[in-house]
């Protein structure tokens, strides 16, 4: 039995499409980048509430009927108003992966459920083949907006598929709130020196620790003042005045102490610069992610070759957590 408002929207649908492409009756232009979208108001109106807020609001926008939107490319607005226009599920199933998923972030951020709903089944099929690749993209993507039901699947789709090679070269490009919960999801499943190597990795890569020894690579270390790029005393011009030298008779420079202490000089104030407020950040970050390492199960050479070179630890916590070893 097929029931009158079946026969309703399947014969509207076609014919809200044409409308889509002849242009009658259209009252709002929608501008995206350099392209312009003459569009439907009680069409956009009737499938998305953010639309509807933006048509209804006393910005002058709504007056003139001119919009601008923002974090959207042309051709993915072109397939979203596609699918307003004719809620045709079967069109989105032809799309890339990428498309399908930047219409899941317009649906979810203009707040069109059919879409988001039916996105998010088409990327549950599609990510049954999908690459470590693309799924560490659909992984991001999927915390982007929010979506446990389709991060629970690509993390059973990782995991189940892709055990041994977690530790790949995508993950680099993941924000470091979303990292950290891929870094979580590797566990039981990738040696835990493996995990580390990815913290390591991934903080140098992106700039989040400072240089140093890293991996039992040298890297390039600021160096003082006073010394050369060799390592050398820089030798003082004989221009540069010796009045202001904190030295003593025999050339040898004063301790803090001994300025402190001193009767011929000045009192001087040591002051103790602050820790950059990014850099305290970093360090409370590195912690976090080290915190998710379980080193009872790592072996004591692994923890030397790798752990012990590393700079993501001081000598305090390297003592400390080289006595959970086996």
């Amino acid at each position: 039995m097929i029931f009158p408002h079946a026969i309703s929207n399947s014969r509207l649908q076609p014919e809200f499409a044409k409308l889509l492409e002849n242009k009658k009756f259209t009252d709002c232009h929608i501008e995206v980048e350099k392209e312009s979208f003459e569009c439907h108001k009680v069409i956009l109106a009737s499938a998305s509430e953010f639309f509807e807020r933006m048509f209804l609001s006393d910005f002058k926008e709504s007056q003139s009927g001119k919009f601008v939107l923002t974090d959207v490319q042309p051709g993915t607005f072109a397939h979203f108003l596609h699918y307003v226009y004719t809620y045709d599920a079967k069109a989105l199933e032809k799309h890339t992966c990428s498309m399908v998923m930047e219409l899941l972030k317009c649906g979810s951020t203009w707040l069109v459920e059919s879409l988001v709903s039916d996105c998010v089944q088409i990327m549950k099929m599609k990510m049954r083949v999908l690459d470590i690749t693309d799924l560490v993209e659909v992984f991001q993507n999927a915390h982007d907006i929010v979506h446990e039901e389709l991060i629970n699947d690509c993390v059973y789709n990782i995991r189940n598929r892709f055990s041994q090679k977690m530790n790949c070269y995508e993950i680099l490009f993941l924000t470091s709130d979303v990292f950290e919960q891929y870094l979580i999801i590797t566990e039981g499943y990738l040696p835990q020196i493996e995990r580390f190597k990815m913290i390591q990795t991934y903080l140098t890569v992106n700039g989040l620790i400072g240089n140093g020894v890293v991996n039992g690579v040298v890297g390039q270390v600021e160096l003082p003042e006073t010394t050369n790029k060799d390592g050398g005393q820089i030798e003082k011009k004989e221009d540069e005045s010796n009045d202001e030298d904190d030295s003593d008779s025999n050339g040898k420079p004063l301790t803090c102490i001994e300025i402190l202490n001193t009767n011929e000089r000045e009192t001087h104030e040591v002051a103790i610069p602050e820790e950059p407020k990014d850099k305290i950040i970093h360090q409370e970050y590195v912690k976090t992610l080290v915190g998710h390492i379980n080193f009872g199960n790592m072996s004591n050479k692994d923890f030397y070759s790798v752990v012990g070179k590393s700079a993501l630890l001081n000598d305090k916590e390297k003592y400390e957590y080289l006595y959970l070893t086996k």
